[in-house]
């Protein structure tokens, strides 16, 4: 019988430390936010999609650390040689490190003006809403 009460003891204090591991791990994941850094110049034609991105973040607020680095100051200067970026890009975000994601059935950068915005020559082959589907699977 003391044997029986002893495999039950262990098993339940393996069951114990096994839920509050798991429990440790999701909520560590839960909890890292993810990282968006946006290189951007602040230019005229380049407002509208900064109001429209301050917008959006503002709704992953508790989800999301944003880090702006504008491309003619300073940081933003740090910034792209950090990144190793020398060419002259009006507008570039990384999420968790990357500007190339998967976004449903297709790769998406966000690189350059969203599609609409701004003028042609510069705009990307991605809009808001890949933007915010994109964030929407990091924060899972």
């Amino acid at each position: 019988m003391k044997s029986r009460n002893l495999s039950s003891a262990v098993f339940l204090w393996i069951f114990v430390v096994s839920l509050a591991l798991v429990g440790h791990a999701s909520s560590a994941r839960a909890s890292a936010p993810i990282r968006v850094e946006i290189l951007y110049m602040n230019h005229g034609p380049m407002q509208p999609t900064l109001r429209a991105l301050k917008a959006l973040f503002q709704r992953y607020a508790q989800k999301a650390q944003v880090f702006w680095y504008d491309f003619d100051a300073d940081s933003g200067k740090a910034f792209m040689k950090k990144k190793g970026i020398q060419a002259h890009i009006p507008l570039l975000i990384y999420l968790n490190g990357a500007y190339s994601l998967r976004v449903g059935d297709r790769n998406v950068s966000f690189m350059g003006f969203p599609t609409g915005a701004g003028p042609y020559q510069f705009q990307g082959k991605w809009n808001l809403k890949d933007l915010e589907s994109a964030l929407d699977a990091l924060a899972r």
